[in-house]
């Protein structure tokens, strides 16, 4: 055989190899990323980075809204709610004020006085009477009805209250009037207001619409931990 024989054979073999490597890179699976769609309600959004800690590398979590979420995570139970749940941390809702208002403390019956409009005013830390301001959240928040049901035990807010839009929106309108009143969880408290009632421990759900199934379910099990 021929140098020039020898040379065209061990070519061919070697463009033979490299077309059946090719071949075999092109036919092997590959891994299939996992959707979990997740809703956290302001109150609980603290608990979204546990949710992507718990995310392996093969799960995509995706914010939704709460119609199409595989998972939904608030602060207290719903009323209605007839799917399964599953309780993966805790939190307190604190009744905050301005840190010039000449409060310290609130008892409870003082507290719901406060955010029905009974009381009208209270004292600066100047001793100079001011007119007070009650801020609350949207009746469909979850910390609004926790607060209305285990703090106003049913009595109904003033109808001068005002309305927070979120927590950050709730801490800047409490710290900018000494009159100010409002609500906030602990996880979401900040150092522009002063917090003078609480204690009431109300548990942060994940909830599913069935049983969960896939990477839900590995995912629930993690933030139980």
């Amino acid at each position: 055989m021929g140098k020039d024989q020898r040379h065209f054979i061990l070519r061919s073999l070697c463009l033979w190899i490299l077309a059946f490597l090719t071949a075999c890179g092109t036919n092997t699976p590959q891994a299939v990323l996992q959707l979990v769609k997740v809703y956290a309600t302001s109150a609980a959004s603290p608990w979204l980075k546990n949710v992507y800690d718990c995310a392996p590398t093969s799960v995509a979590v995706s914010l939704s809204d709460t119609a199409s979420a595989d998972v939904t995570i608030r602060f207290g139970q719903p009323a209605d709610l007839n799917t399964p749940a599953f309780q993966i941390g805790s939190d307190e809702i604190l009744v905050v004020v301005n840190p010039q208002a000449g409060v310290s403390s609130l008892s409870a019956n003082q507290v719901r006085d406060l955010f029905a409009g009974q009381i009208i005013s209270w004292k600066d830390a100047g001793g100079n009477d001011i007119p007070v301001q009650v801020w609350v959240f949207d009746p469909g928040e979850d910390i609004q009805q926790v607060f209305d049901q285990v703090d106003m035990a049913g009595q109904a807010v003033t109808s001068q209250a005002r309305l927070a839009v979120s927590a950050q929106n709730m801490s800047d309108s409490v710290a900018g009037n000494p009159g100010s009143i409002g609500i906030l969880t602990r996880r979401l408290k900040t150092a522009n207001v002063q917090d003078v009632f609480g204690g009431v421990s109300v548990p942060v759900l994940a909830i599913t619409k069935s049983e969960p199934q896939g990477a839900v379910k590995p995912l629930i099990a993690c933030l139980q931990k």
